[in-house]
């Protein structure tokens, strides 16, 4: 008898034996694109993931790539911008992507295109920007889209746009950033938009930020992300945001570099925190997009490098250990324990007869 109790203990004891703690982050690398690629725009048409230029570690780029999450299947587009552009903003209001400033590499730009992803049309519209910018972002809200900050030729911005997708027109509104900034992580949601992170003209920013479109506040929240960071994008999937790798000061480091860090910031509660998961190297201006219940993080730069991987995030992993698996010296004491297990039931039974 005690025989079979202790086995049943020792099974008790192993992993798996109890519920699931809670839902964790998967994290793999599901394909890669054609080449490496950092400071694309993109968009999501619910059929695709549209990144519009970007570059690599020499030249910057027209093109169009179309990720087909269903089918996991990168292809090039067959159409393109009027000319190489990185470091623009881009949002989708159903029919048309919009695409606002950016860099050809040489000048900053203030025009804006409209990208028919059905019928390949790519036009430069009449409207806009009130001046050349880079690090820009955008989000959708209410049918209209909102621009916020970048900065021109060095200088930062504070101001907030309003495009009309209907009629194509911008409108400066009252309210603004507390201070000018570029490279903010950027999420849409019905309460309003958050915005987190960011550079500003003199240090990387921790602050969480909610504009309300309908009101045209904005406020600093008293919510703090655990550290400062900015070219990480942010992305909304199950009632929180995900803020991706980017350019941080983590504790203890001493200069500002890219990482491999995942936060998770819940609005209903006010609090940030550092998921377990892990993307698969430090990296930051990376591209990113939810579609179908996943993340897709694209490309980003590492040092001088361009990645190419195309990286997946979905929930499903209650440890959090990003789905890289559970080294086998983390395993071996379990693996004895059903040994042992195994034969104390044998000489139970052996006993009983």
């Amino acid at each position: 008898m005690w025989a079979f109790i202790s086995a049943m203990m020792l099974l008790a004891a192993m992993p798996g034996a109890g519920p699931a703690a809670g839902a964790g982050l998967d994290v793999s690398v599901e394909g890669n694109l054609p080449s490496g690629n950092y400071r694309a725009a993109s968009v999501t048409t619910g059929k695709e993931v549209l990144l519009f230029g970007g570059r690599n570690e020499t030249n910057l780029s027209s093109s169009v790539l179309s990720y087909d999450p269903a089918m996991r299947r990168i292809s090039l587009a067959p159409f393109s911008l009027p000319q190489p552009r990185m470091s623009a903003c881009a949002a989708f209001d159903g029919k048309e992507a919009f695409v606002f400033g950016g860099s050809d590499g040489g000048l900053e730009l203030a025009s804006i295109l409209a990208v028919d992803p059905d019928s390949g049309t790519v036009r430069t519209l009449a409207a806009s920007l009130p001046s050349p910018r880079i690090g820009l972002v955008a989000a959708i809200w209410g049918g209209d889209i909102y621009i916020f900050g970048g900065h021109s030729n060095g200088t930062m911005i504070s101001g907030i746009l309003q495009f009309h997708p209907g009629t194509e027109e911008l409108t400066a509104m009252a309210a603004s950033l507390p201070t000018g900034r570029a490279g903010m992580g950027i999420i849409s949601t019905g309460t309003g938009i958050y915005l987190f992170g960011g550079k500003t003209a003199n240090a990387s920013s921790d602050e969480v930020l909610l504009y309300r479109p309908d009101m045209d506040e904005l406020a600093v929240l008293p919510a703090r992300l655990p550290y400062p960071v900015y070219h990480a994008p942010a992305v909304w999937m199950g009632e929180k945001a995900f803020i991706l790798g980017g350019n941080a000061v983590l504790p203890g480091w001493n200069i500002s570099k890219a990482t491999d860090t995942i936060v998770e910031f819940d609005p209903s509660t006010g609090c940030s925190s550092v998921s377990k998961a892990r993307l698969p190297s430090p990296r930051e201006r990376t591209s990113a997009a939810i579609d179908g219940g996943k993340i897709f993080v694209f490309g980003g730069q590492e040092g001088v490098g361009a990645l190419d991987e195309i990286v997946a995030i979905s929930f499903g992993n209650p440890s959090g250990d990003s789905g890289r698996g559970i080294p086998l010296g983390a395993t071996a004491p379990y693996i004895l324990l059903g040994i042992v297990a195994v034969l104390l039931l044998a000489l139970a039974f052996a006993r009983r007869r």
